[in-house]
């Protein structure tokens, strides 16, 4: 549920439509710089300055890699190069929820009412595996505020 409430709290924030889910628009308003290079994505920070590091690489995968990053820099605070591989894992494996979450906010997906994969797809631009998981990830976290 922190993630959920962590993405939640960013969307209410910064973005009002889709057309603020973009890496120029989010890294503003995150004070994240930007470094676009041909090696990796990371995310690091240097002399308290927060940077993603963006793999050049089509526009879709870019974006992904940035929520992503954007999910370790909202949720983690070590250095994964120092942890044991089972905490590196753990921690991927929230970046990459976080990077869905935010892809495609619960916010925007109730307030147009996209309730298929199919609309998700079509308004957030994005595949539709991916859309069927976020679906999955909604049902789930409606089933979890039911019961608990």
């Amino acid at each position: 549920m922190r993630i959920e409430k962590r993405v939640n709290d960013i969307v209410d924030m910064c973005v009002t439509d889709r057309l603020d889910l973009n890496i120029s628009h989010l890294s503003y308003m995150f004070s994240a710089h930007i470094l676009y290079n041909h090696i990796d994505n990371a995310y690091m920070t240097k002399r308290g300055i927060d940077v993603i590091a963006l793999k050049i690489d089509a526009s879709f995968k870019m974006w992904k890699a940035f929520c992503h990053e954007a999910g370790h820099m909202f949720l983690h605070c070590t250095d994964q190069r120092h942890m044991p591989r089972a905490f590196n894992q753990m921690q991927e494996a929230e970046a990459e929820k976080f990077a869905i979450l935010l892809m495609m906010p619960e916010k925007l997906i109730m307030k147009y009412e996209l309730y298929t994969a199919q609309e998700v797809t079509s308004y957030f631009n994005v595949p539709f595996d991916l859309a069927l998981k976020r679906i999955e990830m909604l049902i789930e976290h409606t089933r979890m505020t039911i019961y608990n």
